[in-house]
């Protein structure tokens, strides 16, 4: 029996869930080869250390292995399913205000409902029209209009079955249904209109939601460069005793909520679809990653002693 396409929707993020897992445990097991290999500093080391019950990384190596690890596995989530999904529902949002406008002078001209859906889905061709097909066997198998189209339509976006819902409506409630379906089809356009516009104008505000997670990561390189500059330091009375891989580790954990509640903010409010957010996630994990590991050579470039360190040659 062919699957529905709520079925196959669900195969597909199924299949791209389990491509992701594969790579990023495929990757965590090769890294430390291919660490050792390019970037010995950088070989994973595994040392974590428990701060409220938490267990935080606490070396250089493990850090940048969890992260590119979690960056390598967005890549086939996204293509496979997250990109594919979201390019058919903004397809069927732009089919539906074609339907609408047609489907009144096809049903009009046809002998029956079975015949209009069927002459529409043709006309319309795919996406939209491999739903309605649906539709229109399953009407005429059951001929409740109503059950079909909640059977073929289930699983899509809210804005596409309440569009499509119009001409269940316009059925029911008699009169004149070209105007109804008319006006449905108007708003339609109009809202996708709108959409766009909100879109273009909230899209220049990602570069400020994507610098929270920057300026954090260059914020917290430097504090980790100065901390390691002060590390072992004579000051009166005392000596400068940090754990700066367990700081580091803790830093790295903010980090990555910082990145994941702005990769969510892009996704859903500027582009409409949540399903993009690990997209961002991964674009913003790599420049992050990449400012946690350069800003502390800002410290050590800038050269000179921390205030208390003995000076060389001192008694």
């Amino acid at each position: 029996m062919a699957r529905t396409p709520a079925e196959r929707e669900r195969l597909l993020a199924a299949l791209a869930v389990a491509v992701s897992l594969a790579v990023f445990i495929s990757w965590i097991r090769l890294y430390n080869l291919v660490a050792a290999r390019l970037a010995p500093s950088l070989v994973a080391l595994h040392r974590f250390k428990l701060f409220a019950l938490v267990p935080v990384p606490t070396d250089q190596g493990t850090i940048v292995e969890a992260s590119t690890a979690i960056i390598l596995a967005m890549i086939p989530f996204h293509l496979i399913y997250a990109r594919p999904t979201v390019n058919l529902r903004e397809r069927l949002e732009e089919q539906v205000a074609e339907f609408l406008a047609v489907y009144a002078s096809i049903a009009a001209s046809s002998r029956s409902t079975y015949e209009a859906l069927a002459r529409a889905a043709d006309m319309i061709g795919p996406p939209l029209g491999v739903y309605l097909e649906r539709m229109a066997r399953l009407y005429r198998s059951t001929g409740s209009l109503h059950q079909a189209y909640q059977e073929a339509f289930q699983g899509l976006p809210r804005r596409v079955r309440v569009l499509v819902r119009s001409i269940v409506t316009a059925a029911r409630a008699g009169g004149n249904p070209s105007l109804v379906l008319a006006a449905t089809a108007a708003h339609a356009r109009e809202m996708r209109r709108l959409a766009r516009m909100t879109r273009g104008r909230l899209s220049e505000y990602s570069f400020v939601v994507a610098l929270a997670s920057i300026t954090f990561a260059v914020a917290a390189g430097v504090v980790l460069g100065l901390l390691e500059q002060m590390r072992g330091a004579q000051l009166p009375g005392a000596t400068v005793a940090v754990d700066t891989g367990l700081v580091m580790g803790l830093y790295y954990y903010s980090m990555l909520m910082i990145i994941v509640a702005s990769a969510v903010v892009m996704a859903r409010v500027i582009q409409g679809h949540t399903l993009l957010a690990p997209k961002y996630v991964a674009l913003l994990m790599l420049i992050s990653l990449t400012a946690l590991l350069v800003s502390p050579q800002l410290i050590t470039a800038g050269g000179g002693t921390p205030t208390g360190a003995p000076q060389a040659g001192a008694p």
